[in-house]
Parts: structure tokens; sequence; C-alpha cells
């Protein structure tokens, strides 16, 4: 699932998604969080 909405935010905004993909990769926020973000991001 997280992929998923990773690939739909990526196709929105790359810059943000990224940003978002290092903080979860890097353990500052967890599953939920990113996935809250990028839902927001991608619509």
């Amino acid at each position: 699932m997280l992929t998923e909405v990773y690939i739909e935010t990526l196709l929105v905004n790359e810059g943000l998604a990224d940003q978002v993909w290092e903080l979860w990769n890097a353990g500052v926020i967890d599953d939920e969080l990113a996935a809250i973000a990028w839902m927001l991001l991608a619509f």
C-alpha cells in the first residue's frame, strides 16, 4: 500500500514525495504518518 501511494505522489510532486520518503526511510516518521503525508500530497 505505501508503495502505491508513494508512486501516486511522485506523479504529482516528485520533490515532496522524496522528502517524505527520506524521513520515513530514516525512521523519523512511521508508516502511518508517511502514508498520510503522501495521500495529502497526491490529492
